[in-house]
């Protein structure tokens, strides 16, 4: 079933970026600027956009505020969004969820700025008809979120403040993965998805890792002739997964260093795995050191995950901003040639188990660099 392809590019943060959401032709019917895009639609299944209308606000000036204003129950953190609501007196309604980004605090007063986090970026915003099914339940605003992803001027205290990779489940992790777990964590529309974003950087006779590896690889079906090892937990998983070749049961958060020799590999891999590391940026490293010049990390994930065992500061970040300590990551490990990609808005499908849940596929967000 045909549907429209929204696309945002736009850089920042010393990377690429790329936003997309699938919806229904008839979402067009929200916005007078995208029925008048339309007819490019019609002519030749493509339209570009100005966006600059729903990056707003833009060109405002940093508010001061009391420390006392921040409403939530929490310790604010420099650099992370909050929505406007957070804030006594910056909300206009009781569900204003617009973001605004904590810049400074010095105990007494918040420095906060409070227009989109795209204003000044630049972006292009592209329309194309592609033959994908939108979910139809689920409004999704295409500029909710992109433009978060860019890590703050303090990156390091705003990601990793005292506490943030610890867990709420310490105890050993060898005991939680000590029993096999053949289910899958994302829908099967995003997995081939995942699938797609890591084929762009496949050729015959690569050596693929798939870092934090379980009984499914998400790789595509081709190229076959690739050299795939499997480092994971379990070993009952690695050892159904038939797209491995070499399997090696490792455990990160004991021993970060990776048993492979320099420059071993030309891609690396890790799904659904980052928000487990408690010592992510020793292994961020690791990977540089096993990759040749040139290969490529890669790094996709969802909003699923164990929420015991992932490190704690995963779930207090939004899910853009997930995205952007990802990427800190990678800078910080000296990475080159950094990019994000989002996905959102398509169908779940029918006979998935959390179709009652949600109609709406796992969205993807996917991390890479160049070592």
């Amino acid at each position: 079933m045909a549907a429209i392809e929204a696309s945002i590019t736009w850089e920042g943060g010393g990377a690429v970026h790329r936003d997309r959401l699938v919806m229904p032709e008839a979402a067009l019917q929200a916005d007078a600027a995208l029925i008048r895009a339309r007819t490019g639609l019609e002519d030749s299944g493509e339209a570009e956009l100005d966006p600059s209308r729903w990056i707003a606000p833009a060109g405002l000036e940093p508010r001061q505020l009391s420390a006392g204003d921040f409403m939530f129950r929490v310790q604010p953190v420099v650099g992370r969004y909050y929505p406007r609501l957070a804030f006594a007196g910056l909300a206009e309604g009781s569900r204003d969820l617009r973001p605004a980004r904590l810049l400074a605090s010095d105990g007494e007063h918040l420095r906060i700025d409070l227009n989109h986090p795209l204003a000044g970026r630049a972006p292009k915003l592209s329309l194309r008809r592609v033959a994908l099914e939108a979910a139809r339940s689920r409004f999704v605003h295409l500029f909710d979120g992109p433009g978060m992803q860019v890590p703050p001027a303090h990156a390091a205290a705003c990601y990793l403040p005292e506490g943030a990779l610890t867990r709420q489940d310490e105890t050993d992790d060898g005991d939680f993965y000590a029993r096999p777990r053949f289910v899958h964590h994302l829908d099967a529309v995003c997995r081939a998805e995942i699938a797609r974003l890591y084929g762009r950087f496949l050729q015959p006779g690569m050596r693929v890792l798939d870092l934090m590896s379980s009984w499914v690889s998400h790789l595509p079906d081709t190229p076959a002739e690739l050299a795939v090892s499997g480092l994971g937990m379990n070993a009952a998983e690695l050892g159904a997964n038939a797209r491995l070749d070499t399997r090696i049961v490792h455990d990160l958060n004991a021993d970060a260093r990776l048993p492979f020799a320099d420059a071993a590999f030309d891609l690396v891999i890790c799904t659904a795995s980052v928000e487990y590391l408690t010592r992510p940026q020793t292994v961020f490293a690791e990977v540089r050191r096993i990759l040749r010049p040139g290969g490529h990390f890669a790094l996709t994930f969802s909003d699923r995950w164990f929420p015991s065992k992932a490190i704690r500061v995963w779930s207090e970040l939004h899910a853009y901003e997930r995205l952007g300590m990802v990427l800190w990551l990678l800078q910080e490990a000296g990475y080159a040639d950094l990019h994000t990609e989002t996905l959102r808005g398509l169908k779940r499908p029918e006979d998935d188990p959390h179709i009652g849940e949600r109609d709406y596929s796992d969205p993807l967000f996917a991390v890479w660099g160049k070592a």
